[in-house]
């Protein structure tokens, strides 16, 4: 630690050794073996510079002793998990946008560490090459972020922005949570609506039909079915099932995102599929360049095509645009 410069940081650590020492052993009897140079490498990149920030609000001791003691211990979670292995870029890029939030962070470390990293998984499961583009986003509206729920709020809609498409549905409610100030600020780095009401609307922005990509893939080459799946509509939401696992379909213009159905009964997936000779209908000439023949099923809502072939591991999708 001969390389940490910040007072507080070195006076914390050193009065309270015997913790740190005692947090730090007892981690490596859950995980085993800790390298010694990232733990040093990760305090003085991250945290050093996050304490810095909250001493900056507040410099009680016992304040400082509250959120070094969550960084540390947090810290000694991802060495040991080996998130911190795996993907340090990521973790360090969002770690460090406490250090822009040092209101929050002294308020609530343990808590805003906790959102960050469940952040970061949810964009390693879906969307896992924009994690430092969600960090990037936050970044832009830190400064207008002045409580947890404005955080939390913002965490999802720039979630969504980079292709967490399941999380749309919800964000017109939070939306009208936030300040103006934060509102148009978000509107402003999105921008993809002409008004505030229309964000998130609308799935895609298009007024024409378009071939909006696949989604699913062969469970063997890191997709989903072990069989050519099949889709049905219920209610409002399209479910997919391969007669072994269900999940439920979520596409816009931003990502396309398979979510686990298991309380959909997969058979009744299956029973309620309905297939199509021609998608003429929808998709015009393009239809041609379909083999109608080999269409297994077909879902159609208002702004969205999707079907599946009989011998295909994928969904193929279309937008149908917004009139």
């Amino acid at each position: 630690m001969e390389k940490i410069s910040l007072p507080e940081l070195i006076s914390e650590l050193s009065d309270n050794s015997v913790l740190y020492n005692q947090w730090y052993k007892e981690s490596e009897m859950k995980y085993g073996n800790l390298p010694a140079p990232l733990i040093a490498c990760w305090m003085t990149e991250v945290v050093e510079p996050i304490v810095k920030a909250a001493v900056s609000i507040n410099s009680a001791s016992e304040k400082i002793h509250e959120v070094v003691k969550a960084l540390y211990l947090e810290s000694l979670k991802l060495i040991g998990s080996g998130l911190l292995l795996r993907y340090r870029d990521e973790y360090k890029e969002a770690w460090l946008l406490l250090a822009e939030m040092p209101n929050l962070t002294v308020k609530f470390p343990t808590k805003m560490i906790s959102l960050l990293n469940d952040v970061l998984v949810n964009l390693h499961r879906y969307a896992p090459e924009k994690s430092i583009a969600w960090c990037t986003l936050i970044g832009t509206s830190s400064s207008e972020i002045k409580t947890i729920e404005d955080f939390k709020i913002v965490g999802r809609i720039y979630a969504w922005n980079c292709g967490l498409a399941h999380l749309r549905t919800r964000l017109k409610t939070d939306f009208g949570e936030l300040s103006e100030n934060l509102q148009q600020t978000i509107v402003t780095t999105i921008g993809t609506a002409e008004n505030n009401s229309h964000l998130f609307k609308n799935a895609w922005t298009t007024t024409n039909t378009k071939f909006e990509g696949v989604q699913g893939g062969f469970k063997g080459t890191t997709g989903f079915f072990e069989h050519p799946p099949v889709l049905a509509q219920i209610g409002e939401h399209i479910f997919v099932s391969d007669s072994n696992s269900s999940y439920a379909l979520f596409a816009d213009q931003f990502g396309k995102v398979l979510l686990p159905a298991a309380s959909v009964d997969s058979a009744y997936i299956v029973s309620i599929s309905k297939r199509s000779e021609t998608l003429e209908k929808w998709l015009g000439k393009d239809n041609e360049k379909i083999d109608a023949p080999t269409i297994s099923s077909v879902v159609v809502t208002e702004d969205t095509l999707v079907f599946t072939l009989k011998n295909s591991y994928f969904l193929y999708l279309y937008s149908l645009g917004n009139a």
